[in-house]
């Protein structure tokens, strides 16, 4: 019997680190396509791609995160999301699906200096250990608060 306390989380790869965003904004998955770069752009966003006749900025984690020793830039997948009127696609390594977790599972990592705010905490699922990130803090940091005011 689902309890209040739980929800699920989208649960992908970016190198060997698993990660999740909340399900509820994810769109889809979509195999790797070609990405136009956009001139004098931020390093973290790799360009753009057309989506079903959008065009739709696609998001380094590997550059964003500042994960060494991982590149899921070459090969893998982009995970299309919404959040508010924003759409993006970010790239990762390799796609879990979606996870039940209990928010007792959840460890708060307020100190945790690589991630800082982008960081809702860990998720403790077995031995597992899940970097459960904060959409709105990583679109927040790419727009500037100051633009979606």
């Amino acid at each position: 019997m689902p309890g209040e306390n739980e929800f699920e989380v989208f649960v992908f790869s970016v190198g060997e680190q698993e990660m999740a965003f909340d399900v509820e904004h994810v769109s889809m998955v979509i195999d790797k396509v070609e990405i136009t770069p956009v001139p004098r752009s931020k390093p973290t966003v790799l360009g753009v791609m057309n989506l079903r006749g959008r065009i739709v900025p696609v998001i380094s984690l590997n550059r964003l995160l500042e994960l060494q020793g991982t590149s899921s830039e070459e090969d893998g997948k982009i995970v299309v999301v919404n959040w508010e009127e924003i759409e993006a696609g970010f790239t990762v390594s390799k796609v879990r699906g979606v996870t039940r977790c209990n928010s007792n599972e959840v460890e708060k990592i307020y100190k945790l200096d690589k991630f800082g705010e982008k960081c809702k905490g860990i998720i403790k699922k077995g031995d597992e250990l899940i970097v459960y990130l904060s959409l709105d803090k990583i679109i927040e940091e790419l727009i500037g608060t100051s633009e979606h005011a």
